[in-house]
This record gives C-alpha cells, structure tokens and sequence, in this order.
C-alpha cells in the first residue's frame, strides 16, 4: 500500500514543472479505501491556505483557525505550521500569547507559496491576526467533524504529505511540528508522509472531534488512517 501511495505521489508531482507545486492541491487517487486508485479522476482544489506561527521558540499560545466555512481553536508553542486541506477563502487565524513577557509572536498566513500577510507582536498577552483570500468578517462555525492530523516530530525535518478523502487529495511540503486540518472531508481521511531515505521516525497522531483515533511512529514514510 506504502508503494503504491508513493508511486501516486510521484505521478502528482510529475505534472508540475516547478518544485514550488507542492503547496498547492493536487487530484486525488479516487477510491474508498486510500491510495490504490488512478491519479486524475479529481479535479484540482484550490490553493491551500495554510499559516506559520513563529517568533521565540517555545512561547505559548491560543488561536483560532478560520476559513469561510469551518473554525478550528488550539493551544500550541512556537513554532508550529497549520495548513487547511478542502479550504474554503477567505481565512483567517487570530493568535494570543499566554505570558506576560516580551517574547515575540509572528504569524505568516501564505497561499500556495505567496505570503500574503505577515504580522508579529512582543507585547504582553499580545495579539494577532492574519488572513488570506479576502475579508473574513467573523468566525465561521465550529468543524464538524473536526479531523486533525498532528506530526509532532522529528522536528524541522522537512517531509511531504499526500493528505485525501475519497473524492479529493492535497500534496502538502511541511516541517514538524505540523497541524493538518481537514475542513469538511468527504469519507474517511488518510495522509501518508514521505521523508527522505535518511528520515528518522514520523512520529503522527489523527483526532476526531478530540478524541485520538490513530497514532502512528514509523519511519521513513508512515500512513495514518481514519478508522
């Protein structure tokens, strides 16, 4: 299944000719169960919407994650990467320190590999906000179901992703540690990571609405599957 997953990918890639490519949605392999059907039976999604929350490592945070459909909040430390699989423009993400020092707080929301706002705070208990694709005048509802895949390490090692429901899949070019939000998935979710031969071990876990429903460390690609 690994080696079909990886032949998949390489069959997505091929039909760019810039590297840069990766950020943005791909045509998934269309099938129930993951990984095993023909590349291009999907159309192609729109550009991922996706967000790095930086500044001094270590400091801790809220935020909440919008697009014009679903809301997702989270507690987290810098730094940390959000992409938004099955994104919906325009979106937004509001972020809060939680101490009281001087420690900065970037937020860069981009869309495919385009920056498109940057804005950062040192002051106490500060706040920011950033958003792509437009104006997002308030906070979309809850995700329901709220799907979330976590890779929490190996930290700063560079991977890619193919993330898909049944109808759509998402190439996704990401650093650990990762949070993929799945915005409204069509069936069941799987994502295999594919690290270099070199990679040390993934180390994944999937959440439905809160609970953890799969955890995976495995190395040096890994699949994790909603059950």
């Amino acid at each position: 299944m690994a080696s079909r997953a990886m032949r998949c990918l390489v069959r997505i890639l091929s039909m760019s000719a810039l590297g840069a490519a990766l950020a943005f949605s791909v045509a998934a392999c269309n099938n129930q169960t993951g990984f095993s059907g023909s590349v291009g039976n999907t159309p192609n999604g729109p550009a991922l919407a996706s967000y790095e929350i930086l500044g001094t490592v270590g400091t801790p945070f809220t935020a909440t994650v919008s697009d014009a459909r679903s809301s997702w909040t989270l507690q987290g430390n810098v730094p940390l990467s959000i992409v938004i699989c099955n994104n919906v423009l325009p979106a937004r993400i509001i972020a809060t320190k939680t101490t009281s020092n001087s420690n900065l707080l970037s937020l860069e929301a981009i869309i495919g590999t385009r920056v498109a706002d940057l804005q950062s705070t040192s002051a106490s208990f500060g706040t920011v906000s950033v958003q792509v694709g437009g104006t997002l005048n308030s906070i979309a509802s809850p995700a329901s179901p709220d799907l979330r895949i976590f890779v929490a390490g190996p930290a700063d090692q560079r991977y890619n992703a193919l993330v898909e429901d049944i109808t759509t899949g998402w190439v996704i070019s990401s650093r650990a540690p990762n949070l993929i939000l799945f915005d409204s998935p069509d069936g069941k979710v799987d994502a295999t990571l594919f690290g270099a031969p070199a990679f040390p071990t993934f180390t994944v876990n999937m959440t439905l609405d809160g609970a953890v429903v799969a955890a995976v460390v495995h190395g040096p690609n890994a699949t994790i599957r909603e059950p």
